[in-house]
């Protein structure tokens, strides 16, 4: 895919993760989704928004025939990083919980 096509359906996330209503707002502003190439990191203060917003972006590849890479993980910061969290669910395949990650040689 071109990477003026990828862009197009890169913006239809933002947009359409930004009509939930959900994720890391910043002065009003929607910071719930980082993107770096064709990486996207989700952000949400609760659980359950973080569920939801997986859930859409499955939904949104599944109409534009793009698949996940779902060799990731998820990531507590805050008091709550050693809770007990059942795994986040991406497209039927489980995303476990870390206690660090690793990205572009930074842990």
């Amino acid at each position: 895919m071109s990477p003026a096509i990828f862009n197009v359906f890169m913006n239809v996330f933002i947009l359409e993760l930004r009509k939930l209503s959900l994720g890391c707002h910043v002065c009003g502003m929607f910071l719930g989704c980082l993107l770096y190439a064709d990486d996207i990191i989700l952000l949400s203060p609760p659980v359950t928004g973080l569920q939801e917003m997986l859930d859409r972006c499955y939904e949104i590849s599944c109409s534009a025939s793009l698949q996940f890479n779902v060799h990731c993980n998820c990531l507590v910061i805050g008091r709550t990083h050693k809770a007990n969290i059942s795994p986040m669910v991406l497209g039927g395949q489980a995303i476990q919980w870390c206690e660090n990650i690793k990205y572009l040689g930074n842990t």
